[in-house]
């Protein structure tokens, strides 16, 4: 069975954003919060002191019928990510972009917005894929 762990050298940046987003290595950054979590529980607890300076954006998103909050963090000028994020996600939460888009296509999509390099991003893909055949088989 092939391992659930990505391979070296893709992803992710957890706990790492905030240091790359002041860095200017990171646009953006994305985090989901069930309800009753803490930003500490999810990773952005720290970003709070730069939005609050406006060195970082903030967007967020609460999806009514799961309770989920979407934060998107980006660098001043990147707010195209964030709203670009919010659609894709939203067209996800209703199907359209199923219409639209492959789940690579929106893999691609979302590494890119969230500044991961090419190369990154497709080797992904493919242990994604590596992984789907390998479960596939065994089920």
């Amino acid at each position: 069975m092939t391992k659930r762990t990505p391979p070296p050298g893709i992803g992710p940046h957890n706990g790492r954003e905030l240091q790359m987003m002041l860095q200017g290595e990171k646009p953006m950054a994305l985090f989901a919060a069930e309800p009753g979590m803490y930003a500490e529980d999810i990773g952005d607890a720290h970003f709070k002191p730069f939005v609050d300076d406006g060195r970082i954006l903030k967007f967020t998103y609460i999806d009514p019928e799961t309770s989920i909050e979407e934060r998107r963090y980006c660098l001043p000028t990147e707010e195209w990510r964030c709203k670009l994020s919010q659609m894709i996600s939203r067209m996800c939460r209703n199907g359209a972009a199923f219409d639209v888009f492959t789940t690579n296509d929106l893999a691609r999509l979302e590494g890119t917005l969230l500044g991961y390099p090419k190369d990154g991003i497709e080797a992904f893909i493919a242990h994604a894929t590596a992984l789907k055949i390998s479960n596939f088989r065994t089920d």
